[in-house]
């Protein structure tokens, strides 16, 4: 089974995104297109740093610091919302 580096990876990854056809990319670099896809599929759900050694991770962990500061703001206009209702 072949290795293939993050860099490499990254940007078959990206080509793919802008090809016609997958088959079309595995040809170009002499890849599966089930390589192809895949790659492409990681690319799409944690963007630049799919490849990286614990990319997906810090992905992750950057989507859950915005979710938690989204909530966050959330509460605090429900609670802006509450006081300028009240004051009418």
């Amino acid at each position: 089974m072949e290795s293939y580096n993050p860099e490499f990876k990254l940007l078959v990854a990206k080509k793919a995104m802008e090809a016609r056809t997958f088959a079309e990319v595995a040809r170009e670099y002499d890849v599966s297109i089930c390589n192809v896809k895949r790659w492409m599929l990681d690319y799409k759900k944690y963007g630049d740093v799919a490849f990286e050694k614990d990319g997906p991770e810090i992905r992750i962990r950057e989507l859950q610091k915005q979710i938690a500061d989204l909530e966050e703001e959330n509460e605090i206009l429900k609670k802006a919302a509450a006081i300028f209702s009240k004051q009418k």
